[in-house]
């Protein structure tokens, strides 16, 4: 299946994509949903407006590993002072994206190969709990809404409408979070997934592995069904560990390792 790669777009491995920030979104001031999948508040402070833009630019790629982030040009940039572009990149510190050198500044991170099978891990592992619960909670309207969004996204699949897909993916994982009903559970996956989308496949993984994806939804959808928790949470374990797999096979097709960094959707 040949990728279609619309400009300013960013595939991923079975997740999502991140459009192009040229400055502040207008829904980032408008309360609608930002690139996490969370509503904004109304008013937000300067520095998550800019910390968002700021990670939006390092998940799709726009900042490159290595790069550095000057506060002058920042400033700059976003037309504010240096103390709300300060606070942004302290955010961006303490989550992983960047590290901070005493003469250089900020430095967006790179991340190697053990990292993400590390990270993929413990998604498999916490992702394949919350299958479980949810399984065991599921109404038939639940597994209903399932079979709608795995349509849609074979729909998708089959027009090569990857942005449409990796949207409606996230819906499809982000359920059994929500009926899982852990917050927390779900609060730490988002943050693990943050750094997993930070690998770069260049929209390798996902159009040459959409039909792994779709089976592998289908059988959670059917043991979902069945209200087979336990199928379904080892199914969820077994697709998350298949992405796992093909993030780090695209490690060895590449002898420079691209950016392939996503928002920070729910869920994929």
């Amino acid at each position: 299946m040949p990728l279609v790669k619309p400009p300013s777009r960013c595939w991923v491995s079975d997740g999502t994509n991140i459009p192009r920030v040229t400055q502040m979104s207008r829904g980032a001031l408008s309360g609608e949903k930002d690139f996490a999948g969370i509503t904004m508040a109304e008013k937000p402070s300067l520095r998550s407006v800019i910390y968002r833009e700021l990670l939006g630019d390092i998940l799709a790629g726009r900042i490159s590993p290595g790069e550095k982030l000057r506060e002058a040009e920042l400033a700059e940039r976003f037309h504010v002072s240096r103390t709300p572009i300060r606070e942004a990149l302290l955010q961006l510190e303490r989550e992983g994206f960047t590290a901070h050198s005493k003469n250089i500044g900020a430095v967006v991170r790179k991340i190697s190969p053990r990292q993400v099978e590390e990270t993929y891990e413990m998604v498999a592992l916490l992702e394949s709990h919350a299958t479980q619960i949810a399984v065991a909670k599921m109404s038939h309207k639940d597994v209903s809404v399932l079979t709608g969004l795995q349509q849609s996204m074979q729909e998708c699949a089959d027009q090569e409408k990857f942005p449409d897909y990796v949207r409606l993916n996230a819906q499809f994982h982000d359920f059994f979070a929500k009926k899982c009903g852990n917050n927390k559970l779900r609060e730490i996956v988002l943050d693990l997934r943050k750094s997993i989308y930070r690998v770069v496949v260049e929209g390798q993984t996902l159009p040459r592995h959409l039909g792994e994806y779709l089976l592998s939804h289908q059988r959670i959808i059917e043991a979902a069904a069945r209200r087979d928790s336990s199928s379904a949470a080892e199914f969820m374990n077994s697709h998350v560990q298949d992405s796992k797999k093909f993030i780090l096979e695209a490690y060895n097709r590449f002898s420079q390792v691209p950016v392939l960094q996503m928002m920070p959707t729910k869920w994929q």
